[in-house]
């Protein structure tokens, strides 16, 4: 009788450590995973602690900067536009009004004359976003910067000093 139950607590053992090893697995997983997409987290570029050690060159110089450093910047409005964008999971649309600021009379007339090519290039970059990466100040940020390079580079020169969204509504 002793040898009975001695078989039967072995055989019933076996199974105790197999299932404690399955959850282990199991926990470590779920553990990495969340680590994983924690340190995969977009973070925001962090800024040099002092301007004195960022060096400029002739990349990051605008050499209409020094010319017109103290002139007044020109505006020049750019119509509502209503642009779908990229989302997936349901229809949005964002209706943006943009101001872009012009170093000079020359450089407004400039643009004015690819003002097409400038529209067709907001409705095409604008509507490659989803909506979820420009709703934060920091989208609106980038997205920004990216229009302005964009123009620029259409127009040839730095002709626009930079660019504002007057109206953002997105639905």
């Amino acid at each position: 009788m002793a040898d009975n139950e001695e078989t039967e607590s072995k055989s019933g053992g076996g199974l105790l450590p197999i299932i404690n090893l399955v959850l282990l697995v199991l926990v470590l997983a779920v553990g990495g995973f969340v680590a994983w997409k924690l340190m995969n987290m977009e973070q925001p570029a962090e800024q040099p602690a002092d301007k004195s050690t960022v060096q400029q060159t002739d990349e990051t110089t605008i050499p209409e900067a020094e010319d017109d450093a103290n002139a007044a910047p020109i505006p020049l409005d750019i119509d509502n536009l209503t642009i779908n964008l990229a989302d997936t999971d349901r229809e949005r649309y964002l209706r943006v009004k943009i101001t872009l600021y012009c170093r000079s009379e020359e450089a407004k007339a400039k643009i004015s004359t690819h003002m097409l090519e400038i529209k067709d290039l907001l409705l095409s970059a604008i509507s490659g976003k989803k909506f979820s990466e420009i709703r934060t100040p920091q989208g609106k940020y980038e997205l920004k910067e990216d229009l302005t390079e964009r123009i620029n580079r259409i127009v040839g020169g730095h002709p626009v000093k930079k660019l504002l969204f007057t109206d953002f509504v997105s639905q």
